[in-house]
């Protein structure tokens, strides 16, 4: 049980019966948000991560590109 101090109750306008219901409902605001502050989480990850894999990507694409022709030469001969 949580005891809200009186001078929030005075604030709120709230009567002694009515506590357990504010104690509810802020416990179901902080579960409805938390899966939202997970989605939020993920999606900054992949964004972030999608950036460093094209940074990296970019950087061996020459080593991509000499190695082709490399085999290109072994291939032919030449």
């Amino acid at each position: 049980m949580v005891a809200l101090p009186h001078g929030l109750m005075k604030v709120c306008g709230v009567e002694n019966e009515n506590k357990e219901v504010i104690v509810y409902v802020s416990k179901r605001r902080e579960v409805a948000c938390k899966p939202n502050q997970i989605r939020e989480a993920l999606i900054k990850g992949y964004v972030e991560m999608a950036q460093i894999n094209l940074s990296i990507s970019c950087e061996c694409l020459h080593a991509e590109y000499e190695a082709e022709h490399t085999v290109e030469r072994l291939v032919s001969g030449g």
